[in-house]
């Protein structure tokens, strides 16, 4: 099995841009499948370590978890030394706040730290409640 996936899936260097899968429960919908990462090292037991703008990956991946891309998008010196999980990379290069949309289901006004959307400090939005009054709109 070992010797059909190293045929499969090609070795990548040290320097080589790849992308990394998101999977659905660390990202929004709104937010990027992928995120982009540079090889940083290949550990003797095959497995790699990555980085990306924010810091280097946590995580050790196996050949078959990420692709290589035919450009190289990202240098080895442009990856700060601190150390990120891809959850904490994900948010990072999120346009919204992270995992996921958020709304409140409050029947009443809205005006006190019960209230979700309230307590992020985040404005009500249409998704939290239809036609009540709410005062943080």
């Amino acid at each position: 099995m070992k010797d059909l996936s190293n045929t499969k899936f090609a070795v990548a260097n040290i320097g080589s841009t790849v992308r990394i899968k998101i999977p659905d429960v660390d990202r929004g919908k709104g937010d990027p499948r992928s995120i982009i990462a540079v090889v940083l090292k290949l550990t003797d037991d095959g497995f790699y370590q990555l980085g990306c703008n924010d810091g280097v990956l946590k995580q050790l991946y196996s050949r078959s978890q990420f692709t290589v891309c035919s450009e190289n998008l990202l240098a080895v010196e442009a990856v700060p030394n601190e150390s990120i999980t891809l959850r904490s990379a994900a948010t990072a290069q999120s346009l919204g706040t992270g995992q996921g949309f958020f709304k409140c289901t409050c029947t009443k006004k809205c005006d006190t730290k019960r209230c979700v959307c309230r307590k992020k400090e985040v404005l009500c939005n249409s998704k939290c409640h239809n036609s009540l009054t709410c005062t943080n709109k």
